[in-house]
């Protein structure tokens, strides 16, 4: 993939480089890297490329950033060479690197999440398959389904299969991984979202299978050797539900951004299984009860939903992305 002067740079701002993210300058956060992206827009330099070939003095001059702040900037953005030799390896892999400033970005992460939207994915696999229609299927990892979960599973993927729609999981054991075989196995497709292993995850037969067959996208933020860990599935989260046009969540902790995703309205229709007493905080907040799916639901549920998505304008859209 080709990148322009405002990818690479956004790359170098914010990516780790190491999996353990021990950099010698600390990538910048969503919220800073956004904040030096308005100083650069707003200053004589017009956007976040140009400050490739800037020096420190400059940063603090024109930018307005403190001595330490400049010199951490600096630092990032003169990565190239390490940054380079990352992407390559990554390439290896069959795993993509795309920012904001690309035109296969998921354009439903900025129309939706806005500031909050991750600078750049890791991806790997289909990079369309993101901007279509589908359901997210949520539960918390490792909890064994009891017999009546599964067969609710296998009819709303069936159903969402039969109607186009894609299946989006946060990639764990259980709930989700059940959801990603029964769509490998009924000709879907599936975008998973990940909070850490992603070099690991593409080495699973299913899902190898799947990209293969040009049949799924494997995004993550996280670096593709870092470990799951609970903060990269919190930040996970938000993505999975921005990326779906329901939500259906069969088990939680309470800790999954389901309450997040209702507050905000992440995803515009959440939809929470009444069996599992865990729910109940969902349904009191607003999600929408389901029960006993059966053969033909999905299609009646799905008339609810938008049959296209209006044209939203986002904060991206007035950038230059070409």
């Amino acid at each position: 993939m080709e990148h322009t002067e405002n990818a690479y740079a956004a790359m170098l701002l914010t990516m780790a480089l190491s999996p353990n993210r021990e950099e010698y300058a600390r990538p910048l956060s969503t919220p800073e890297f956004r904040r030096v992206e308005a100083l650069a827009r707003s200053s004589g330099y017009g956007s976040i490329g140009a400050l490739l070939d800037v020096d420190i003095s400059g940063l603090v001059m024109l930018l307005g950033l403190s001595d330490e702040e400049a010199y951490r900037v600096y630092t990032l953005l003169h990565r190239d060479v390490q940054l380079s030799y990352a992407l390559g390896g990554f390439l290896e892999d069959g795993i993509e690197v795309v920012t904001q400033y690309d035109s296969e970005y998921p354009r439903r992460l900025t129309q939706i999440l806005n500031e909050a939207a991750p600078p750049f994915l890791y991806r790997c696999g289909d990079g369309a398959l993101p901007g279509q229609r589908a359901i997210a299927v949520v539960g918390i990892s490792g909890v064994r389904t009891t017999p009546e979960a599964r067969r609710q599973i296998e009819v709303l993927v069936e159903g969402a299969t039969r109607q186009g729609y894609a299946i989006v999981t946060g990639g764990e054991l259980g709930v989700a991984r059940l959801a990603a075989g029964l769509a490998a196995d009924n000709g879907g497709r599936l975008v998973d979202v990940l909070g850490g292993g992603l070099r690991e995850h593409l080495k699973k037969d299913g899902i190898s299978r799947l990209v293969a067959e040009n049949r799924a996208a494997i995004l993550s933020t996280e670096h593709p050797d870092a470990l799951f860990t609970v903060n990269h599935a919190i930040a996970r989260n938000k993505l999975l539900f921005a990326l779906a046009d329901a939500a259906f969540i069969f088990n939680t902790d309470g800790r999954r951004g389901e309450l997040d995703a209702l507050a905000n309205r992440t995803c515009e229709w959440i939809y929470a299984w009444q069996d599992y007493a865990g729910n109940r905080p969902l349904l009191s907040r607003g999600a929408r009860p389901f029960h006993a799916l059966r053969d033909g639901d999905f299609e009646a549920m799905s008339r609810h939903w938008s049959a296209s998505r209006a044209q939203q304008m986002d904060i991206f859209d007035l950038l230059d992305t070409l």
